[in-house]
């Protein structure tokens, strides 16, 4: 941005209005409720003089600025005399997120004593936590959780009901028809995961979908 030194007098654009106008471009891009994102906007240095436009100012994200956490915006005047500014802040956005209550080993089936819905600050971690709207019980963990940690769905895995090795039974239906028959699981599955089984009668490998029963279903 330039500002000549020579135009000491001109009507100068008030900062409140500057950023207000960048305040307001963060919270409807974003589509953000007030309760659940707080933004707040580094004030203008009081020595910055910029020419009062007399055109609406259009605010922009500029390349690259990430859209949570610290960071700018940009504020651009179109008129006869345009100016162009970057604005610093720091947008921080909450949401009931499901906590660790405990430390957790890894390994641990989660139920409602390990964990707990809070209200934290997410901005850091957007695509990762595990919003109310979804739960962790039942899931694995993969690796240690401290006490007071955000879960977030990378850290867990389905509980495998069926290891490589176990005897499951397959059903196979045709036609109406119904057949059993004995196999072994050739890979740990999850109910409702696909799986991989070797016949033990004919040593045929099949796949099919897993059930709460722990039986492989399958259509032929």
């Amino acid at each position: 941005m330039h500002v000549s030194a020579n135009e000491a007098d001109f009507s100068q654009h008030d900062h409140k209005d500057i950023l207000q106008q960048a305040k307001s471009f963060i919270a409807t891009d974003l589509g953000i409720e007030d309760q659940a994102t707080n933004i707040v906007m580094k004030p203008l240095d009081n020595r910055l003089r910029l020419r009062q436009c007399t055109q609406a100012l259009t605010a922009f994200w500029p390349p690259g600025a990430q859209k949570a956490g610290h960071t700018s915006i940009g504020i651009r005047c179109r008129d006869h005399k345009p100016w162009k500014i970057f604005l610093g802040a720091q947008i921080r956005q909450f949401a009931e997120v499901w906590v660790s209550q405990t430390a957790i080993a890894r390994g641990t089936i989660l139920d409602k004593n390990h964990v707990r819905l809070q209200r934290r600050d997410i901005s850091k971690i957007v695509s990762h936590y595990i919003s109310d709207s979804q739960s962790p019980i039942g899931l694995v963990t993969k690796q240690p959780i401290r006490a007071g940690d955000i879960i977030k769905m990378s850290s867990l895995d389905k509980h495998k009901s069926v290891r490589r090795g176990d005897r499951v039974m397959v059903i196979a239906r045709k036609n109406g028809l119904e057949i059993r028959t004995a196999a072994t699981a050739l890979t740990d599955a999850a109910t409702g995961d696909r799986i991989r089984v070797r016949n033990l009668a004919t040593k045929k490998e099949l796949e099919g979908i897993l059930r709460k029963d722990s039986t492989v279903h399958i259509n032929i």
